[in-house]
Order: C-alpha cells, then sequence, then structure tokens
C-alpha cells in the first residue's frame, strides 16, 4: 500500500470513528517480539527504555508493552514523618515521577542475571550500573528485583522493584 492510499485509509478510519491513528500504530509496532519472545530480549528492552541522555523521552509505550496490564513498581521512598515505605506506582506513574531525573542524562546497565523458574513464573535479579552518560563513569550500582510470567506465547512483567547499593547494603 502506497503512503497515499494509507493517508486515505487512515482518515476513513478517523472519520468514521473506527480508531485513532496513535492506537493503529501502537498496535502494528507493539509489543516488539524481539521483547518479549525471551528473557534475554526483556532484559535489553527493560534497560532501554530506562536509558538514555538530558531530556530524551523515554519510550513509555514501548515499556508498557513490557509490563503487564496490572503490573505494579514498588518503590521505597520516605514518608511525611521520613520513614522508609514501600509505595504501588503503575508504569504510567513511575515514568512521570522519574522524568526530572531521567531528563538529566540517565543509563542503567545489566552487569549480572540470576534466574530462578518454575513452570510459567520467573524471579530474577538483574545486578545494574548506573551513568549519567553512555560510557561515563559509573555513579551507582543495584539489584533489580522483576517477577516475570510466560504464557505460553511471550513474558510479562508483573512486578518489580529495586534497591541501591550503599555502604552499609552491599550487593552481595
Amino acid at each position: 500500500m502506497n503512503l497515499n492510499k494509507l493517508a486515505i485509509t487512515l482518515w476513513i478510519l478517523i472519520f468514521f470513528g473506527l480508531g485513532e491513528p496513535v492506537a493503529l500504530a501502537q498496535n502494528i509496532s507493539l509489543p516488539r517480539s524481539e521483547d518479549v519472545s525471551s528473557i534475554d530480549g526483556l532484559m535489553r528492552a527493560y534497560y532501554d527504555v530506562v536509558s538514555g541522555g538530558p531530556n530524551v523521552a523515554r519510550d513509555v509505550q514501548r515499556d508498557l508493552s513490557l509490563h503487564h496490564p496490572d503490573a505494579a513498581i514498588f518503590i521505597r521512598t520516605r514518608n511525611s514523618t521520613k520513614e522508609l515505605v514501600l509505595k504501588r506506582h503503575t508504569v504510567q506513574e513511575y515514568h512521570a515521577n522519574s522524568k526530572a531525573f531521567f531528563d538529566s542524562g540517565f543509563f542503567e546497565n545489566e552487569i549480572k542475571r540470576e534466574i530462578k523458574q518454575f513452570g510459567h513464573s520467573i524471579q530474577i535479579w538483574s545486578t545494574y550500573e548506573m551513568r549519567k552518560t553512555q560510557d561515563g563513569p559509573v555513579i551507582g550500582r543495584g539489584i533489580n528485583n522483576l517477577m516475570l510470567s510466560w504464557d505460553g506465547k511471550r513474558y510479562w512483567i508483573l512486578a518489580e522493584t529495586w534497591d541501591d547499593e550503599t555502604k552499609d547494603n552491599l550487593i552481595p
């Protein structure tokens, strides 16, 4: 189909309320089979969607395609009384709350992975390094803890949390 026919087809669909161009494009391209057909592919995509230079928009739609629609991201934070609490976020909330951090430049790379699997249930401990630029000095390390499921066709991230390494919390 040439570009003019595609544009006319999209216009007709929009005019008659049968779809939106953004929804159509997302359905065609996401999820990427290379992202969800193997654990290696999923983990490459997982780190790819959070990494990027200063003021580079992160691919939230791609990240959503990695996560189950009911997925949860649990982040340790301090409440109003400075106590550490675990707060649940959706993928969209995570990206909205992380935008300022990402806008300063952030690259995360996996350096080690441990997998435990029983049937369709998979637990991954993925050790990472953080940098402000792709080849810059390491500014931190930690472990991402992901719960995955295999539905017979693709892998889904069901939940995730992480902890950064500190002098009192060394990576094992």
